[in-house]
């Protein structure tokens, strides 16, 4: 499925795309996601080895799958030879309230979510070790997917406190845990966004690209 992005001239400080969106780990305090657009990954879940990931630092392994509430570990590459390991854990897919899909329809003037389900999933991120990463982010390292791991259109809103996603801070580099949100779009009768792919964003070498390697699934059961 090839989806073009589209990009709503809105007020800031929101600012709103359609996408299908996966990228690494970005600096700065704000960090904005990587705009991309690409045809969805085939991605078969059955048979698939079993996450190998615990907060005990051991790195889960390419094609795995976990459901709401399991952690993967994976390692975070940032700028400046920056490296840690971070274990994230799918925590809620729900469906938007009619006031949130509201306010997220006003934010396209094309009408461009007319027809679609939205979604909202939310992903708890934790430092397990590793240098200091305040100040990046590698939330666009994942991207969501429905039940079979096919990505999903990806509705990317900068700056909505009820669903966003934030930088990595001191605190997080203390162990206190973060929240990413994301938005998904789904038609109607169509597979519904449940949960969330690893692919690895910039890491060099990786065997979680969703094109040449074996993504991460997190999907909720």
């Amino acid at each position: 499925m090839q989806l073009s992005r589209v990009t709503a001239l809105i007020t800031v400080p929101i600012a709103a795309a359609l996408v299908l969106a996966g990228c690494g780990m970005l600096p700065g305090p704000e960090a904005k996601p990587k705009e991309t657009a690409s045809a969805s990954a085939s991605v078969t879940p059955s048979e698939k080895p079993k996450a190998s990931g615990s907060a005990d630092g051991e790195v889960t392994e390419p094609g795995a799958k976990v459901g709401i509430d399991e952690e993967i570990v994976y390692e975070s590459q940032g700028t400046d030879d920056v490296t840690a390991l971070i274990s994230a854990k799918l925590t809620e897919v729900t469906p938007a309230t009619p006031e949130q899909v509201s306010f997220l329809k006003s934010q396209f003037d094309g009408g461009e979510l007319d027809g679609l389900n939205l979604t909202l999933i939310r992903l708890e991120m934790t430092k397990v070790s590793g240098d200091p990463v305040a100040f990046n982010s590698d939330a666009t390292s994942f991207a969501p997917v429905d039940a079979d791991g096919e990505k999903v259109q990806e509705v990317t809103l900068i700056g909505w406190d009820e669903c966003g996603s934030e930088s990595f801070t001191e605190e997080f580099d203390g162990g206190a845990p973060i929240t990413q949100c994301y938005v998904a779009a789904a038609p109607s009768g169509g597979n519904a966004p449940a949960g969330l792919m690893y692919d690895g964003g910039f890491t060099e070498p990786n065997p979680y690209d969703s094109y040449d390697g074996e993504p991460i699934l997190l999907i909720k059961d």
